[in-house]
């Protein structure tokens, strides 16, 4: 009799706890179904409240020219080129940071010799190239002003020649790296002045064929200058009508320690027109105006003109 007491006793026990360990299983699975439908939820509202604005833009133009035999004349070409804009800004409550980088390749070849496009003795020379990284990290301050800090950074990915035998630029050959602290003006989304009295910038030449000539303000075999001085960056970029979208820039910067002030104010102004013609092809215009006295005293100019197959993510 006791051992059977003992045996229901045991059983009881036994049943007890596996009760126990399936309120523990089922509390458990209950506790993760809950935490995953409060991630789900989670995941769900972030989304939907992102402080990112993220735009991607790729571009893909070429042009071919074929004379042959032609009474009025021509020389034939083939050109190619591609570019690429990505705008990446944040912005929470007081505190905005807008990024932006600009990419360009292109090449072209002409029939020179008249023996043909894809002759040896024509060669392909680059008709354009751009690397352009910005970053400004911006704090209200009052209405439409803001504490700012920028920084910027230019250059190129090829040589470049004048003539086809003078050498003036290689990749990072030259180099420009500007950090400003200023204000911000920014009464729309789509326009700011930047101003900035306190603003470095760094040239760089890594290249040594160019560092040894004293090219753009360096002393002979030198690689590196520091220019402290004042800054002012002018942008815009909306869609002005359907379908019609500008992008333009306007920069100065003065060197505290260069004479006079509008001879060596650097000047830098670029606009970029895209037409959308429908789905798959764009029109863009692209002028670009530069003055620089440490290269030399002349404007420089630079226009493109074409179609483009755009690609938007």
């Amino acid at each position: 009799m006791k051992r059977f007491f003992i045996i229901i006793l045991g059983i009881l026990c036994l049943s007890n706890i596996a009760y126990s360990q399936d309120n523990v299983r089922e509390n458990a699975v209950k506790a993760m179904n809950e935490a995953a439908a409060k991630a789900s939820k989670m995941v769900v509202d972030t989304s939907g409240k992102s402080n990112w604005y993220i735009k991607n833009n790729l571009t893909f133009n070429t042009e071919q020219n074929i004379f042959d035999n032609w009474e009025a004349g021509g020389v034939s070409s083939f050109a190619f080129s591609s570019f690429f804009k990505g705008f990446y800004n944040y912005k929470k409550n007081k505190l905005k940071w807008d990024n932006s980088v600009e990419l360009g390749y292109g090449k072209m070849r002409q029939d020179n010799n008249g023996e043909g496009i894809f002759n040896k003795g024509n060669v392909f020379r680059k008709n354009e190239d751009k690397m352009e990284i910005n970053s400004i990290v911006g704090y209200k301050a009052y209405q439409h002003w803001n504490y700012s800090a920028l920084i910027n950074f230019k250059s190129q990915f090829d040589e470049g020649f004048k003539n086809d035998t003078n050498l003036v630029s290689a990749i990072f050959s030259p180099a420009y790296l500007t950090n400003s602290i200023g204000m911000e003006y920014k009464p729309r989304p789509y326009i700011s002045v930047l101003i900035s009295p306190l603003t470095g910038r760094t040239t760089i030449v890594g290249d040594r064929r160019l560092a040894k000539e004293g090219n753009y303000g360096l002393e002979r075999d030198g690689h590196f200058d520091f220019a402290f001085g004042s800054y002012i960056k002018i942008f815009f970029e909306k869609e002005v009508f359907e379908n019609i979208n500008i992008l333009s820039k306007l920069e100065f910067f003065n060197d505290y320690h260069k004479s006079p002030f509008l001879k060596n104010t650097d000047i830098n102004f670029e606009t970029y027109l895209t037409l959308k013609v429908n789905k798959y092809l764009s029109a863009f215009i692209n002028i670009q105006i530069v003055y620089d006295y440490d290269f030399n005293a002349d404007l420089q100019f630079k226009e493109r003109i074409g179609l483009s197959i755009p690609l938007n993510f």
